[in-house]
């Protein structure tokens, strides 16, 4: 990443499950808009639940390709190239992924698919290292500490497994059309908090630095401690990008107790993309930011 600046292009992609759900969800959504239909004249003539309709129009759950087509013609919707391009998204949509097995709930189950397809994934964090660049050690560490309980305990494993499993699907992406970007900045106080003892720390430093060697996946930044124009102190959060601008821009912001919440609208997006650029902009980027991580892993080692 140059310094004080951070540029890409999104790559063309094939579109995954969520960002399919998203999309006819929301041209279902238009098109009976279009049709001058209700939400409940439509559920009654279709014989549905006003609730199964609304839900399919939020994206909150998928829709059989039979259906799609059932609804179009409702619609009055003719064209074969929509009705063939809209089934073929709802049949992506119904498409089992592996975060299924983790039974995930609410906006950090939809985080975890949206980040499983984003092209660009840019992270900032205030306090700890963020989840995709985690040690599994330094993730058993720190989540124990989250969740005041020991290292073994079933919760604190079960989410350290996903961590793991993130960062597993991440990698598998690298090599194919859709390889994504990881654009994280860190706060200095993150590379200086030794988080599971120093040793584990520095092991965690590192990885860091191992996986920076990557530079057209993984781009590092570090706000340094005297920084004075410092945008981030606001909180923690994870911005993800899509290819081809498939999808909106997605904010996820993980809080505590777990109230977590995501979102699309282009007010929120835009002021988090800019708060992130003021960290790229104002931080240390490139080389400096790797000399910082190594100064910090060194003196961890008594260096």
């Amino acid at each position: 990443m140059p310094e004080g600046a951070e540029q890409f292009v999104t790559p063309a992609a094939p579109m995954g499950p969520k960002v399919a759900k998203a999309n006819v969800a929301q041209r279902l959504r238009e098109l009976r808009d279009e049709a001058g239909l209700s939400v409940a004249a439509v559920a009654t003539d279709m014989d549905w639940s006003v609730s199964k309709l609304t839900r399919i129009e939020k994206g909150e759950v998928s829709i059989q390709p039979l259906e799609v087509r059932a609804l179009l013609g409702h619609y009055g919707v003719t064209d074969e190239n929509v009705l063939a391009e809209l089934s073929r998204l709802a049949r992506t949509a119904r498409s089992r992924q592996w975060y299924s097995r983790h039974r995930l709930t609410g906006a950090y189950a939809d985080f975890v698919a949206y980040e499983n397809e984003a092209a660009v994934i840019r992270a900032w964090q205030l306090l700890f290292v963020p989840g995709l660049l985690q040690t599994r050690d330094y993730a058993r560490a720190v989540t124990a500490r989250t969740l005041r309980a020991d290292p073994n305990d079933e919760q604190v494993q079960a989410r350290v497994e996903l961590r793991m499993d993130r960062q597993q699907a991440l990698f598998e992406r690298l090599g194919g059309p859709d390889a994504p970007r990881v654009i994280a900045v860190i706060d200095e106080a993150v590379l200086r908090r030794p988080i599971g003892g120093r040793d584990l720390m520095a092991r965690q430093l590192d990885h860091l630095l191992k996986l920076a060697e990557d530079d057209e996946t993984f781009a590092l930044g570090v706000t340094p401690l005297d920084l004075e124009h410092h945008s981030g102190l606001g909180g923690s959060f994870e911005l993800l990008k899509f290819a081809g601008r498939s999808h909106p821009d997605v904010l996820f912001v993980e809080g505590a107790a777990g109230a977590d919440f995501l979102l699309t609208d282009r007010g929120a997006t835009d002021r988090h993309n800019a708060l992130f650029q003021d960290l790229v902009d104002y931080g240390r980027t490139g080389d400096r930011a790797l000399q910082l991580i190594r100064s910090s892993r060194d003196a961890l080692r008594g260096g």
